[in-house]
């Protein structure tokens, strides 16, 4: 730490831990020796007297609590302590000097956060921040309270299930009774510590981006660039950290506890110690079948033709958004699946994804010269709204969002792109075909990308470097969704069906809807999990099919 705490020479070139914020204002240099924790200031001995003067109510920190200055402030090397200058391109990490002098020396691309800051609050990656960071903190809500709720209701039906069997015999079960249910209740509290574990990773998340989320926005109004950006890079890594957790906490087993009776129970009662069997039985690629199907009309009066649902989606706020291929328009529908709003289209959209907590991205294409990536999204008035795009050298037919990288398919290629437009890499390609990718999706830990081969009627599974892992045979494949619990489905129209396959994409595991639930050459899908619903949109029909689905 340098010595001296004022230097009296504008530009001086004294080095300073922390250099006093005001004086550095006016092009002077001096050491500081106190930080005010509102004002995100540090000060210098003759600043802190003017600032206490004006704001005596501030919490400001001296040389004795540094370890507080470094925390609260978001231009500081946490390691360190020391102000963050540059970003290393090799390694995606905000520096300090300290870190390019231990860990950065032999790295080939080193870049000033002054340069890359430039204009940055204009840029879409700075303006769908707060977006971002609202979908990642609903999903930590939703998967806390889904770990939450997870074993309530099968441990009553066990306990309602105990206690049935429990009074159709004499007192002798009374300590029988008691020992099966310690036996459930210790399962249950087992199980529960690792629920527990979950949920406070989540809530620990959650705060964490909620506080960083409102120091960046206090920056928005004093324009400090550098600042933003530094934060916007630390909430970069901060929202991969928590998607990393979502997908931690997903990839675990879904589990349910059972009771199996013992149906010899009476015949055996005394030699028996408890009433039966209590597991955890693993749901991980659990099968659904159809318990009701609606039908809604999706026909507005500006339409010229027969509906083509090509593209579906949820979005947080439980509102639905279609693409209709046929009439070149995006509609959004409400939680009764009625139209209330859509927006023209310059070239049919062959496809869609949801990318943000009101917002989608859609594949425009019009197999001439109108490629592209449409972004809409749902205004605070609860209209659809264009608000960016980008094109592309390629046709776009499939598109697919995992972690702000986009998937666009070309019928015979599949691209990544940033959110920006930029091309990241073609990530697999098929020429053995006129249509080898007609659709993709991602699993929710982005472990897996599913490819719909039209020609070869298959569904293919990639790696993330795009190897093919396996796939499964089935005919006229023509729609393709994954649950965010990562069950896959797709949906062939010639046999007017709605299939569900393994996580694997090897096998068929069952069928879950077909003509006799209303299915009539589907094109699209969607899954809500919210509801264990599933949304089927055809070609040439005004009808969108709802599935209400229930494990098997």
């Amino acid at each position: 730490m340098a010595t001296g705490g004022f230097s009296i020479y504008k530009g001086s070139d004294l080095i300073y831990d922390f250099s006093c914020s005001k004086c550095k204002e006016n092009d002077f240099n001096a050491e500081a020796q106190h930080f005010c924790l509102e004002c995100e200031h540090y000060l210098c001995d003759k600043c802190v007297k003017l600032h206490n003067g004006y704001h005596k109510k501030h919490n400001v920190y001296g040389r004795g609590d540094t370890e507080k200055w470094v925390v609260s402030s978001i231009d500081r090397c946490h390691q360190h302590g020391k102000e963050l200058e540059v970003h290393c391109d090799d390694h995606q990490e905000l520096c300090c000097s300290v870190c390019v002098a231990l860990n950065h020396r032999l790295c080939n691309s080193i870049s000033h956060l002054d340069n890359l800051a430039k204009g940055f609050l204009k840029k879409a990656e700075f303006k769908e921040l707060a977006a971002k960071v609202d979908t990642m903190r609903s999903r930590l809500i939703e998967l806390k309270k889904a770990r939450t709720t997870v074993f309530n209701d099968s441990y009553k039906n066990i306990v309602a299930e105990i206690k049935a069997l429990r009074n159709e015999i004499d007192t002798i079960l009374d300590q029988i009774e008691k020992a099966t249910v310690e036996q459930l209740d210790n399962m249950v509290g087992n199980l529960e510590n690792d629920v527990k574990d979950d949920v406070d990773k989540c809530v620990m998340m959650n705060d964490q981006l909620k506080n960083l989320m409102e120091k960046i926005n206090q920056m928005i109004g004093q324009c400090k660039e550098t600042n933003a950006y530094i934060g916007c890079r630390i909430m970069t890594a901060k929202l991969t950290q928590a998607n990393n957790l979502i997908g931690e906490v997903q990839r675990k087993s879904k589990e349910e506890i059972q009771f199996e009776a013992d149906t010899t129970i009476e015949s055996f009662l005394k030699s028996l110690n408890t009433l039966g069997l209590v597991e955890v039985k693993d749901y991980k690629d659990c099968m659904y079948q159809v318990v009701r199907s609606m039908q809604y009309n999706i026909k507005i009066k500006q339409d010229r033709r027969l509906c083509s649902i090509a593209g579906i989606c949820e979005l947080s706020s439980g509102l639905i958004v279609i693409a209709d291929f046929s009439n070149c328009k995006v509609k959004l529908l409400n939680n009764t699946f009625q139209v209330i709003d859509h927006c023209d289209l310059s070239a049919p959209p062959f496809a869609m994804c949801h990318i943000a907590a009101s917002e989608v991205a859609v594949a425009v294409d019009d197999n001439k010269k109108a490629h592209k990536v449409q972004f809409i999204k749902v205004s605070q008035r609860g209209g659809l709204k264009k608000v960016r795009k980008f094109t592309t050298d390629h046709l776009c037919i499939s598109i697919a969002y995992h972690q702000d990288q986009l998937y666009v398919g070309s019928k015979t290629a599949l691209y990544q792109y940033t959110m920006d437009g930029d091309v990241v890499k073609k990530i697999y390609e098929n020429m053995a075909g006129d249509v080898t990718v007609a659709r993709c999706d991602v699993s929710p830990d982005g472990e897996r990308i599913y490819v719909l081969n039209f020609d070869k009627h298959k569904l293919i599974s990639l790696d993330k470097c795009g190897q093919e892992l396996a796939y499964s045979q089935l005919h006229s494949l023509s729609g393709l969704c994954v649950s965010l619990s990562g069950h896959v489905y797709v949906c062939s129209v010639a046999s007017n069906t709605v299939l569900q396959v393994d996580s694997e994409s090897t096998k068929k595991l069952a069928k879950v809807a077909s003509e006799t639930d209303g299915i009539n050459e589907p094109w699209s899908l969607e899954f809500i999990d919210s509801t264990s619903s599933l949304v089927v949109g055809g070609y040439d029909n005004d009808n969108i099919v709802v599935l209400q689905l229930e494990k098997i």
